[in-house]
This record gives C-alpha cells, sequence and structure tokens, in this order.
C-alpha cells in the first residue's frame, strides 16, 4: 500500500474492522500503513474509545463509524413485540431475549437522560459526533424520514458534557462470537 501511495496510484488506503474488534487495526496505525478505519461504534459499544480513537487521533487517521445504531436498538423502536422480516438478519442478532434486555437498556437511556424514546436515535448520533477522533458516521436509513432525522441531528452537534458523561454508564459489553 506504501508503494501504491508512494506511485500516485492511490492516494488513502483504509481498513474496515472486524466486528467489535477495534484493537485489531492498531498495529497498521502505529505502523502508518491506513489513512483511515472503519469501526462499530455506539452508546452500546464503547470500545473503541478504549485503545483505537486515541491512537487515530493522535496519528491523525480518519475513524468512519459503522453501526452507530447498534443494528437500530438505539433507534428506540426495538420491542419485546418486534418481529423481522423473513431473512432479515436482525432476527438473529435479536434472539434469546435480547429484545427485552434492548428495550430496557434503551428506556434506561431514555430515563438517566430525560429523553422520549423517539429521540434517541438522535441522542446516539450526537453521541457519536461528539467524539473529536470520529471523521464521520454511516447511519442506516429505511425512509425518507429517517434521513431528515439524521441530518437535523448531526446539525445540533455533540450532546452536552452532562448527556455525554452520562452514557458512559450505557455501555454494553457482549459476547457476539458465542
Amino acid at each position: 500500500m506504501q508503494e501504491l501511495k508512494a506511485d500516485g496510484k492511490i492516494r488513502s488506503f483504509g481498513v474496515s474492522i472486524n466486528d467489535h474488534q477495534p484493537a485489531n487495526a492498531l498495529a497498521l496505525i502505529e505502523m502508518g500503513v491506513v489513512d483511515t478505519v472503519q469501526v462499530i461504534y455506539n452508546v452500546f459499544d464503547q470500545s473503541p474509545e478504549d485503545e483505537l480513537l486515541p491512537v487515530c487521533a493522535d496519528r491523525d487517521v480518519g475513524v468512519i463509524v459503522r453501526v452507530p445504531f447498534d443494528e437500530g436498538s438505539l433507534t428506540g423502536r426495538v420491542t419485546p413485540d418486534t418481529e423481522f422480516p423473513e431473512g432479515d438478519f436482525r432476527a438473529h442478532y435479536f434472539r434469546d431475549g435480547r429484545k427485552q434486555e434492548v428495550f430496557d437498556r434503551t428506556q434506561a437511556i431514555a430515563d438517566d437522560l430525560g429523553v422520549e424514546r423517539d429521540d434517541l436515535a438522535e441522542v446516539a448520533l450526537r453521541f457519536i459526533l461528539g467524539q473529536p477522533a470520529v471523521s464521520t458516521v454511516i447511519p442506516g436509513m429505511r425512509s425518507t424520514r429517517n434521513v431528515e432525522r439524521n441530518i437535523a441531528a448531526a446539525s445540533r452537534g455533540p450532546l452536552p458534557d452532562a448527556h455525554a458523561e452520562a452514557l458512559r454508564a450505557h455501555r454494553w459489553v457482549r459476547n457476539f462470537y458465542a
């Protein structure tokens, strides 16, 4: 990659990090091989803050955040009764009582911040965009309304410090590989 960059064949090179394993890119960043990393980062999965984001900030490596809504759970719209269409991977992701657990956890966030469940997607986006190391975020959007709401949320800027700090308590360490 360095040779391709030196030859002018590519301007930048980045990697997308394996699910929920942000430390996997540290060696590449420290060697100066990558210009950007794409990583899962959200209110529940705050693990990129442990090592990855500080190193990216120090090395001026761009951070592209994916899965900001934890596959939809941080929108506040997943309830114990939510059903997903045939073949939708979320049916597996939210298996074994996880819909109830997600509902309880997102309700706790709404209660802690004094917001409505309908405002959780905005909270989730603003939490991520408030992290100085983050360059951009890729939120999933299934409707024009989602696009408009995400643009409005981004334009409001970072959350108040007290809200961002309160969200630290909602980090959720899960074993995705069991």
